[in-house]
């Protein structure tokens, strides 16, 4: 009996996708290579852990590291996570998400809304200039990328009234 190890699959360095020829009968590329179903299972555990799936010069998967970010992708990444964490906060008191929460700064009906309002308004302000603060020191190359958890604890804390 053949252990999974020993059974054939196939990859296609044109696709970058993997076959079976168990269920890929009659569909596999022309240009696809053999491999292993263990050479598989390590080149889809290495992809799991960051790794990027690549073709060597006689067009075998090979895994490689991730080519690095550029301070645009970086950027990108770090505001949307700031936007998140922002978001969020305003979920958790019942808000839709941030800019929801800011509209009730100039609304006077509900005193509490409207100081909450506020006090979201303003932690945003706070907020994104540290950010920008953060970014352009990583830019300018004062420090390192902080990692997201690190970013989100160099933030201002929102304060709300009591």
């Amino acid at each position: 009996m053949a252990c999974l190890g020993d059974l054939i699959m196939f990859f296609s360095p044109k696709t970058k996708t993997f076959f079976d020829p168990e269920y890929n009968k009659g569909n596999i590329p022309a240009d696809a290579v053999e491999i292993t179903a263990d050479e598989r299972a390590a080149l889809l555990k290495g992809e799991s852990e960051g790794k990027q799936i690549t073709i060597d010069v006689n067009g075998y998967p090979i895994l490689q590291d991730q080519p690095p970010s550029t301070p645009k992708e970086i950027e990108a990444a770090k505001k949307a996570i700031v936007q998140r964490h922002m978001d969020e906060a305003a979920r958790a008191l019942g808000y839709d998400d941030i800019k929801s929460a800011v509209t009730y700064a100039e609304e006077p009906a509900v005193p509490k809304f409207q100081a909450e309002g506020r006090a979201f308004r303003a932690w945003r302000s706070l907020v994104w200039a540290a950010c920008y603060a953060i970014l352009d020191d990583v830019n300018a190359g004062n420090r390192g990328v902080p990692t997201d958890a690190e970013l989100i604890a160099e933030l201002p804390e929102l304060v709300l009234p009591d």
